[in-house]
């Protein structure tokens, strides 16, 4: 490698934020690329490079000589993309434990037991009555009457995209209000 291939620290002062923000620029799309062959999944490979320059950002007055930039950017993004890998192969591990262990399955009961049928559909129905009129009409026409929105919009007298409008603040304003019911839903039926 000749030296005109070489990016020391001294080239690029990273302290100074306009020659961060060039090395930022210069790397960043060939780092994401890199980590993306080891994770497979773009948007991971955007985090875990941006968690690097952050870093960088953060160690900028610490850092030691170097002889090369980019290698040292490489091998940051590479260990962090495995040590990802090792933390995920553990999680996986817990999880496939929990599961061949029961616990997965005896947490579901408790969670069905603890919210039973009962409780839940009081809970959605007084969520449906906290809806505004129009909302709570068009989306019970919707959902238990099994109306189309065209036959909806007919019955009320409304536009269909009056119709589509209501129900998807009903559906919103539902998902608030039931969140933790389908925060715990999701934690143990994962």
């Amino acid at each position: 490698m000749t030296s005109a291939n070489k990016t020391s620290v001294s080239q690029y002062d990273l302290r100074d934020a306009k020659a961060f923000e060039r090395v930022f620029r210069m790397y960043y799309p060939e780092l994401t690329l890199f980590a993306n062959r080891f994770l497979n999944d773009l948007d991971l490979s955007q985090e875990i490079v941006s968690d690097t320059f952050t870093y960088l950002w953060e160690k900028r007055e610490s850092l030691e000589p170097m002889d090369s930039l980019k290698s040292y950017l490489y091998k940051m993004v590479q260990n962090r993309c495995l040590n990802y890998l090792k933390h995920k192969k553990v999680e996986n591990e817990y999880i496939s434990y929990l599961q061949r262990s029961g616990f997965m399955q005896s947490a579901t009961e408790s969670f069905i037991h603890l919210y039973n049928e009962k409780d839940l559909r009081a809970d959605i129905n007084k969520a449906i009555d906290a809806l505004p009129e129009k909302c709570k009409a068009v989306f019970k026409l919707s959902r238990f009457s099994h109306l189309k929105n065209r036959e909806i919009a007919d019955t009320l007298n409304i536009s269909q995209k009056t119709v589509e409008r209501q129900i998807t603040i009903a559906l919103e304003k539902l998902r608030h209000s039931l969140r933790y019911h389908l925060l715990l839903l999701l934690l143990f039926l994962q």
